[in-house]
């Protein structure tokens, strides 16, 4: 990136972390930072660590407050909808943009606590679907998984969840879902979604139409993972990645 003579000199990090240093036209850069009080900048020392694991606390959950806000602004317009798919497509972006918001609090300097943030969506995926006569069961190793990844993999379980939920427990039916998440004796990561639910022909064209299979197909690709689809007895979808 060329650098000015005189002025500011930004860039974006590979965590989405904001880099901004003052570039005096003689080679020379200092960090400059924001006062907590006053809102100018501080052209003094740089943070210490602690500081810094602060700053990273403090947006994180900015981030997930907003998150959280467009969720809800989603579902209510969602609402006011007169469409029936005007509104099923503006809850299916709330409830993305939802889980996106509960990723953001298990964001931590290693990498996303995934397992927490399933622990913390699991009643919330039940309280989303209480209609339906469901019983969801999560499981999942300790697993780390890093910033590129993480929302990557929480939109994929959103989707399956979500699918698994509307279609294996159709017609008010009961019915039963397991997602597991763990690892492969080889040292990849699997994340397996099943359903006890009537299944259907994965090979016919109505089936290649539909939009969550679809979707899920190109973010796997996102995380270099191979996504396959069984149905006999229900559905199970099946997804192997690596971390």
């Amino acid at each position: 990136m060329p650098r000015p003579q005189n002025g500011f000199f930004c860039a974006i990090g590979a965590n989405s972390w904001l880099f901004c240093r003052l570039h005096d036209g003689r080679g020379a850069e200092k960090p400059f930072h924001r006062h907590r009080g006053g809102g100018g900048l501080d052209m003094g020392e740089e943070r210490t660590d602690g500081e810094v694991a602060r700053t990273a606390s403090e947006l994180r959950h900015r981030m997930a407050n907003t998150l959280q806000l467009l969720s809800a602004l989603s579902r209510m317009r969602s609402q006011r909808a007169a469409e029936p798919e005007t509104r099923r497509q503006l809850t299916w972006m709330a409830d993305a943009i939802g889980s996106l918001g509960a990723l953001e609090r298990h964001r931590t300097e290693q990498g996303v606590n995934f397992a927490a943030y399933l622990q913390e969506m699991t009643p919330i995926w039940r309280r989303r679907h209480s209609s339906r006569q469901a019983e969801l069961t999560v499981t999942c190793e300790p697993i780390l998984a890093p910033d590129t990844a993480a929302s990557t993999l929480a939109l994929i379980t959103q989707e399956l969840i979500g699918n698994a939920l509307v279609y294996g427990c159709a017609d008010d039916r009961p019915g039963r879902i397991d997602v597991r998440v763990g690892r492969l004796e080889d040292g990849r990561c699997e994340l397996v979604v099943s359903d006890d639910g009537p299944g259907f022909d994965p090979s016919a064209p109505e089936a290649r139409e539909r939009f969550g299979l679809w979707f899920v197909r190109s973010l796997s690709a996102q995380v270099r993972g191979e996504f396959s689809l069984t149905s006999t007895q229900g559905v199970t979808c099946r997804l192997v990645f690596s971390l």
